[in-house]
């Protein structure tokens, strides 16, 4: 028998409020109430991959390049409208990146014969 593997509960939480806020996010500009939900989810996103990073000791730039968007939600609530637009925009370019990337390594990972399995 193989390794087994577990889930990293963290990992689960942080995707689906990165993808759930996508979703949120581009309903905020029709609905009130998605903007608040918007921002409830990128905090819990933020929070989980601070969390994330400090468990596997792997603070990299792209992780602090990712609370732009927080950033963006702070700007929404205490100055002006349009940083909503920014945190929903840092996050569909922090999505396409991530994307991205797993692409590259799945590729990587063919070309070498390296097999989780």
């Amino acid at each position: 028998m193989g390794e087994q593997k577990s889930i990293d509960v963290g990992a689960v939480i942080h995707s689906a409020a990165g993808i759930a806020a996508l979703l949120l996010g581009a309903l905020m500009y029709n609905y009130p109430w998605a903007q608040h939900g918007f921002a409830a989810l990128m905090l819990v996103s933020a929070v989980s991959a601070v969390l994330i990073s400090w468990r596997m000791n792997a603070w990299v730039p792209g992780h602090w390049l990712a609370m732009l968007p927080i950033i963006g939600i702070g700007i929404g609530y205490s100055v002006a409208q349009w940083g909503f637009t920014l945190a929903y925009v840092c996050l569909c370019i922090a999505f396409i990146h991530f994307v991205v990337r797993g692409i590259q390594l799945a590729r990587a990972s063919a070309a070498t014969g390296d097999n989780d399995s």
